[in-house]
C-alpha cells in the first residue's frame, strides 16, 4: 500500500474591512496577499494561481508525481 504524499501552501496576507472584486470564491474577495494591493477576488486568474497556497503546495509535491 503506497504512503499518501502530502504538502503544504502557505501564503501571508490581510483581511479586507470590506469584500472587493467578484473573481475566485470563498475568501478571495477578502483576502489580499502580503507585498499585493489587490485581493485575489480582483486578480486575474492566472496571476492568482500563480500566487496561491495551491500553487506553493504544488511546487514542493511535482517532484514526487
Amino acid at each position: 500500500k503506497k504512503k499518501p504524499i502530502q504538502s503544504l501552501g502557505i501564503i501571508n496576507g490581510e483581511i479586507s474591512k470590506k469584500k472587493i472584486g467578484n473573481k475566485g470564491f470563498g475568501y478571495d474577495p477578502i483576502f489580499i496577499p502580503k507585498n499585493k494591493k489587490l485581493t485575489f477576488g480582483q486578480m486575474e486568474q492566472k496571476i492568482k494561481f500563480k500566487n496561491d497556497h495551491r500553487s506553493k503546495a504544488f511546487k514542493k509535491i511535482k517532484k514526487f508525481l
